[in-house]
């Protein structure tokens, strides 16, 4: 990247002076990470018999996520199933450019924490945004219920 071998700060009575092709690039790539953003995720997992945070259903190998169907408060799922735990998740972003996260956001951390658990859906799934306070850049949640289908 340079033609010549320098270091990246000179030190001349006792004070170190950056050289500016440095700076520029270092500038540049604060600039460059604040634009690519991240989804900050989070929540928990509570039984529905105990109330006790839940890790996995006992008997029940974890899941794709992708393979965990979300039902909204509208619909149901046709086959009959179990209620085995309340989820609760949320969503941040850390970007300069997007102010909020999206739903797919939200259902994706869901998904992950009912396919961790065992569970073959997530019915009454409910959406709320929130904005204001010390993270001005708002924060959407989503809880819902972790079900099992019956064996038929």
């Amino acid at each position: 990247m340079f033609s010549e071998s320098r270091p990246a700060a000179a030190v001349s009575n006792g004070l170190a002076r950056w050289h500016p092709t440095l700076l520029r690039q270092v500038l540049l790539g604060a600039v460059v990470a604040s634009f690519a953003g991240c989804v900050v995720t989070g929540g928990s997992v509570r039984s529905v018999e105990t109330g006790a945070p839940a890790e996995r259903i006992e008997s029940r190998p974890g899941r794709n996520a992708g393979d965990v169907a979300l039902y909204d408060e509208a619909t149901k799922p046709t086959r009959p199933y179990t209620v085995v735990a309340n989820i609760n998740v949320w969503a941040r972003i850390l970007t300069a450019v997007s102010s909020r996260p999206t739903r797919g956001d939200v259902d994706e951390a869901l998904r992950a924490k009912a396919a961790k658990l065992g569970a073959d859906a997530i019915i009454n799934v409910h959406y709320r945004t929130s904005y204001g306070g010390i993270w001005p850049r708002g924060r959407m949640t989503a809880t819902g219920q972790a079900v099992v289908f019956n064996a038929s």
